[in-house]
C-alpha cells in the first residue's frame, strides 16, 4: 500500500548545486564537486541544496497522508474524494488495505508501537473488520448511485482508504525529510516511505546522500540527519 515512485528531479542535480556553490568564483563549472558538497553538508551551509528539486509520487493511506502534509516546505497535489473513488484511481484491491499492521501500544511512548499483536487475536479483529469494511463500502456505493455528493458520501470512509499524493520539494527539503522521518521514532509506515525515497535519492544524487548520512554518523544528536544511515548504513564505519 506505501510505495514510492520519482517524478522528476532537476537534470544533473549535484552539478548544478555545485556551480550554485561556487557562485562568487570565476569558475563555478569545475567537474570536481564531490569535496565541496561534503564541506557544504558537514559546515551546515544548507542554502546551495535548494537549488535542485525533486517530485515524488506517494500512494498511501489516509492514516499516513496528514503527517506527510505537515512538512510545510513542500508543495502537495492530493487525490481528491470529491471528485473520484480512490479505489478506481489507484485501481488498488480493497482488500489490502485492510491488511494494516496490528501493533502493540508501546509502554514508554504513546505515540509508538512495538511487535504486532497476538495471531488469534489479530485474526479475531480481522473477520470483524471485513464485515465492518463490506457494509461501509457498500454503504458508500448506495449513497453515490442515489445522488449523494462524493464530498458528503466520502466521510464514512475509514483511514485505511488509500489516497495519492505528489510531493515537490528541494533537495534541502528532501535532505531534512528523509533524515528525521527515516529515523526510529517516526511511525513504520511514515518510515517505510521515508525510506523509499532515500533509496531513490542514493540512485539520483550519490554524492549527496552518502555526506548526509556521514553527516549523521559524525553528529548523533542531530536528530534531522538520523534516517540517512538507514540509507547509507556503512557511514557509521567511516566516521
Amino acid at each position: 500500500m506505501h510505495t514510492v515512485k520519482l517524478d522528476w528531479i532537476t537534470p544533473d542535480s549535484e552539478k548544478v548545486i555545485a556551480r550554485h556553490a561556487r557562485v562568487s568564483t570565476s569558475k563555478p563549472d569545475r567537474p570536481e564537486y564531490e569535496r565541496l558538497l561534503k564541506f557544504c553538508i558537514k559546515h551546515g551551509h544548507w542554502s546551495i541544496f535548494e537549488q535542485a528539486n525533486a517530485s515524488f509520487e506517494i500512494i498511501t493511506t489516509r492514516a499516513i497522508s496528514p503527517q506527510i502534509l505537515r512538512h510545510r516546505t513542500f508543495t502537495f497535489q492530493e487525490l481528491s474524494q470529491r471528485y473520484a473513488n480512490p479505489w478506481e484511481v489507484i485501481n488498488s484491491n480493497p482488500c489490502e488495505a485492510q491488511k494494516f499492521e496490528m501493533r502493540k501500544q508501546a509502554e514508554s511512548n504513546r505515540q509508538s508501537s512495538t511487535d504486532c499483536i497476538d495471531e488469534s487475536l489479530e485474526s479475531r479483529f480481522r473477520d470483524d473488520l471485513s464485515i465492518i469494511d463490506a457494509q461501509l463500502w457498500d454503504l458508500y456505493n448506495r449513497m453515490i448511485e442515489a445522488g449523494v455528493a462524493r464530498e458528503c458520501a466520502r466521510n464514512i470512509c475509514p483511514l485505511y482508504t488509500p489516497t495519492k499524493l505528489h510531493m515537490n520539494g528541494t533537495i534541502r527539503s528532501w535532505a531534512h525529510y528523509v533524515g528525521l522521518r527515516g529515523a526510529e521514532d517516526t511511525q513504520k509506515e511514515h518510515r517505510e516511505i521515508a525510506k523509499q525515497i532515500g533509496i531513490i535519492l542514493a540512485v539520483e544524487l550519490p554524492v549527496v546522500t552518502k555526506a548526509l548520512a556521514l553527516a549523521a554518523a559524525q553528529n548523533p544528536d542531530d536528530k534531522s540527519l538520523q534516517g540517512w544511515l538507514a540509507i547509507h548504513p556503512l557511514a557509521k564505519d567511516q566516521d
